[in-house]
């Protein structure tokens, strides 16, 4: 009887003693979080009003506000980006990848920024050499630091699947001052025809000779590419008019503009051919995008402005190495930045 009388009292001081210690869990857990808020506070430079001090030399800090020339902006979180990228190997060639530094180089560099508010697409062509920080893999697969290199490189390190694309994506975010992008969507040289077969051939007037390549493909010419055709007028560079990457842009920038305008040619036609053409590039997309994502964002934007592509200011030198480097103006690119991504903060 006494016994039956005691586990009574004796469950409820657990029950006091299991409270006492979940307070004192959460008083803990409430300081920790608090020193830690703290010390944030004062790594970032941030005042009480959450504005960053200082320029765009770094990442923003929530709520991304940045004081720049006497006023502040506010990062637009209701933007959708994305970087399309165009590795130089096909799908045939990664089938013997192994290791964490053959991921390919990545030719074509382009980042889109989807605006529903201004109901506009903005497109941001990125000079391969480039030179900014990316992060560096060691032989295992393990970060080994950063370095300054060319921004195609990138995508080198990996094996040329998700985390090439991941690491490239991190380099241009970290290029553009710490933007966000959202997904990435890449696709190695194989699926070029692909995409163009698949549009129905996309139109350009050749600016240089192909001839060594294709009889038909002449300076001048104005054509509607077919086949390997298309891989040429992207792809192709040393043997080509001058040679070099910077020409080689203008080729791509041209073809990426017009299969834009055969793609929404084709949605206003049939809203499912979004679904098509993913189909027709299952085997040399690789994307972090949902199918159903993809579909409603061209869809959804088919109808928006579309700017003239943005190719960032600066200029080219030759390294100590003998490599083409690109190093992008400074405060033209920050200006660019504010420009696409934020917008005047209102008092």
């Amino acid at each position: 009887m006494m016994n039956r009388r005691k586990q009574p009292r004796f469950a409820a001081d657990s029950k006091r003693s299991v409270l006492v210690a979940g307070l004192v869990f959460l008083l803990i857990v409430s300081i920790v979080v608090g020193v830690y808020v703290v010390g944030r506070r004062v790594e970032l430079n941030v005042g009480g009003d959450g504005i960053e001090r200082g320029d765009l030399t770094g990442r923003f800090a929530e709520p991304r506000i940045v004081a720049y020339n006497g006023q502040n902006y506010r990062y637009r979180s209701d933007l959708t980006t994305i970087l399309f990228i165009g590795v130089d190997r096909t799908t045939e060639e990664y089938e013997n990848v192994t290791g964490f530094r053959d991921g390919g180089m990545a030719d074509f560099l382009l980042l889109q920024v989807i605006d529903p508010k201004k109901e506009s697409i903005t497109a941001i062509q990125l000079d391969r050499d480039t030179m900014t920080e990316i992060t560096i893999l060691g032989v295992l697969g393990n970060p080994a630091g950063t370095r300054t290199y060319q921004l195609c490189i990138a995508h080198g390190f990996g094996d040329g699947g998700e985390l090439s694309s991941q690491l490239t994506a991190d380099a241009v975010s970290k290029h553009l001052h710490g933007v966000d992008i959202d997904f990435y969507v890449t696709m190695r040289m194989s699926g070029i025809t692909v995409l163009n077969d698949t549009l129905g051939g996309v139109t350009v007037t050749l600016q240089d000779d192909f001839t060594a390549l294709d009889p038909d493909m002449r300076a001048g010419e104005t054509l509607t590419l077919r086949g390997m055709q298309a891989r040429y007028y992207v792809q192709n560079r040393l043997e080509i008019g001058e040679g070099t990457n910077v020409s080689r842009m203008v080729r791509q920038k041209e073809f990426m503009w017009q299969a834009g305008v055969l793609l929404n040619e084709k949605l206003r036609e049939n809203v499912n051919f979004v679904g098509t053409l993913l189909d027709a590039l299952s085997d040399d997309l690789l994307t972090n995008m949902s199918r159903g994502r993809m579909i409603n964002e061209a869809n959804g934007a088919r109808n928006y402005c579309r700017a003239e592509t943005i190719t960032p200011r600066g200029e080219h030198t030759v390294g100590d190495d003998g490599y083409i480097q690109f190093h992008a103006d400074a405060r033209a690119l920050e200006e660019l930045v504010l420009e696409i991504f934020f917008e005047l903060e209102m008092l």
